[in-house]
């Protein structure tokens, strides 16, 4: 038998390492632990800067209450924190960041820069480390509050820096953050430069609902609905959305517990407990949710970025989170659209239709399919144009209008056996288009049947529209608009948009943006 292996005591830059792993996932990682770090310092602004999505630099400054020189070095030591003393506090935690271990694992990994002056030093001091290990500690002019920079991130991690995603994927990642957190502290005021061009900047003082709008354009906070609730040690406020603006992923589901951003799923449940009967299920609604719990009912080091909780009181947590949010959609039902009265007789009728008169029967009567329509709101606005009709009516009348063609005195047992009574509307080779749930079209061919998803095949269309080599721009010239029209888009939204508007030109669309939420086309 082989001899046992030797078990040793890792190195400080090994263990740093492994931490960075878990806490440092990319570049908006480290914003977070950042950012968490200068609200916990008591700052009122918080400057955010990037190059690269991240890559070269990370830059992020606050005019909180600033470190003493003696702190610096031992803030960069694993588990130093002026957050808790004993292990009780873990049970109480109050403060965004705990543990201690974000500074030492983002210089574990980087070109680091600490720079602080305390509000009652005359200058600062700066500390720099180089991959963990320290190249220079020396005084700097500098205003009361903090700077960390981080260069290079992953420079010595070659394995991590390949897995990282596109700049514009990981810049939009930093933007996400960063409008977590301004949603999160309305009183502070945030500033993101990506680049160098300023795509948030956000006033101190502000009140939720105003941040909203800044962030994501008059129309959508328009739609928003106020929500309070409480329960015993519990207290809940914030805005639901119209249920207009539902999306099909939770991404504008902002859900906060005592100031921190969480993704925890007993929440997410909730919430969506609370749209049950105003959306389809498909779609998420957007809620803009603080819920204030005391500490002691609530434990946050259960997942190493904190995104996850566990509650004391889970059942009390759920009963509160959605009836909040149905109490809130059922009390201003009045403002919701729903079907419009034509548009409900059109999907009766469509849904109720039964094949024409003078055909002979190839089935047994059936009774009539209820009508295609629920109490729900919609997603979008009413339709305006006749709905087409439920599957399974569609093929009754289709299959009505091919035996009436064939004539009464016929067999049906031949119109199930003709391969060729097309539809003349249709393509050759296509006999039959339906269209399942509003969202897909069943094709029948001679070879097969065919499922096509009308949101893709929409894609496609408008790309083959803005193709030059489908459509000739220079021949046949363009109409620009008298007036431009104005298109409301959330903050992360223009950001991610913004350095694809030039590529858009040579398409025959010209864009610009015009304020934190608008472009112009």
């Amino acid at each position: 038998m082989s001899a046992p292996p030797i078990i040793r005591q890792l190195p400080d830059a090994v263990a740093n390492q492994i931490a960075a792993g878990e806490v440092i996932e990319r570049p908006s990682a480290v914003v977070k632990e950042l950012a968490e770090n200068s609200l916990d310092a008591g700052a009122r602004r918080v400057v955010v800067r990037c190059e690269d999505g991240g890559r070269r630099l990370i830059e992020v400054e606050d005019d909180g209450h600033g470190m003493r020189a003696a702190d610096l070095r031992l803030a960069m030591s694993r588990h130093a924190t002026s957050k808790l003393a004993t292990a009780e506090d873990l049970f109480r935690v109050a403060t965004l960041g705990f543990r201690g271990e974000a500074l030492p694992s983002i210089a574990a990994v980087s070109e680091f820069a600490l720079a602080s002056r305390a509000r009652d030093a005359e200058v600062g001091q700066r500390l720099s480390l180089n991959g963990g290990v320290e190249d220079g500690f020396e005084a700097c002019a500098m205003a009361g509050g903090t700077r960390v920079s981080v260069r290079n991130l992953f420079w010595n991690v070659p394995a991590r820096l390949k897995f990282l995603k596109s700049e514009a994927s990981e810049t939009g990642h930093i933007t996400d953050q960063v409008i977590r957190l301004a949603l999160s502290h309305p009183a502070a005021a945030f500033r993101l430069e990506c680049d160098g061009r300023v795509a948030i900047d956000l006033p101190a003082s502000q009140s939720l609902d105003i941040r909203i709008r800044a962030l994501f354009g008059k129309t959508f906070a328009d739609s928003l609905i106020a929500l309070t609730a409480h329960a015993e040690g519990m207290q809940l406020s914030g805005f639901v959305a119209h249920p207009r603006e539902a999306k099909p992923t939770a991404k504008r589901q902002y859900c906060f517990l005592n100031g921190r951003f969480v993704r925890d799923k007993l929440l997410l449940a909730a919430v969506r407990e609370g749209f049950k009967g105003f959306l389809e299920p498909r779609l998420h609604g957007s809620v803009f949710l603080h819920l204030d719990v005391d500490p002691s009912q609530v434990d946050v080091n259960v997942h190493p970025t904190k995104s996850e909780v566990r509650f004391r009181k889970d059942g009390e947590v759920f009963v509160l989170v959605s009836r909040g949010v149905h109490r809130a959609l059922e009390a201003n039902s009045g403002n919701f659209s729903l079907l419009t009265p034509a548009d409900a007789a059109v999907h009766a009728q469509t849904a109720m239709q039964a094949p024409r008169q003078g055909a002979p029967p190839l089935a047994p009567q059936m009774a009539p399919l209820p009508p295609l329509i629920q109490e729900r709101y919609l997603p979008h606005a009413p339709m305006t144009h006749a709905a087409a009709p439920h599957p399974a009516a569609a093929t009754a009348v289709d299959v009505g209008r091919r035996t009436s063609d064939v004539g009464p005195s016929q067999p049906s047992s031949s119109v199930r056996e003709a391969p060729n009574a097309y539809h003349a509307d249709l393509p050759p080779g296509v006999r039959r288009v339906l269209q399942l749930n509003r969202m897909y079209l069943l094709i029948e061919t001679d070879t097969g049947v065919r499922i096509v998803d009308q949101h893709a095949l929409h894609e496609k269309a408008l790309f083959l529209c803005l193709d030059p080599a489908v459509s000739d721009f220079a021949a046949a010239g363009r109409q620009e608009l008298l007036v431009p029209r104005a298109v409301e888009l959330g903050a992360a939204e223009v950001s991610a948009v913004e350095p694809l508007l030039p590529s858009l030109a040579p398409h025959g669309i010209e864009a610009e943006v015009f304020g934190p939420t608008t472009v112009l086309v």
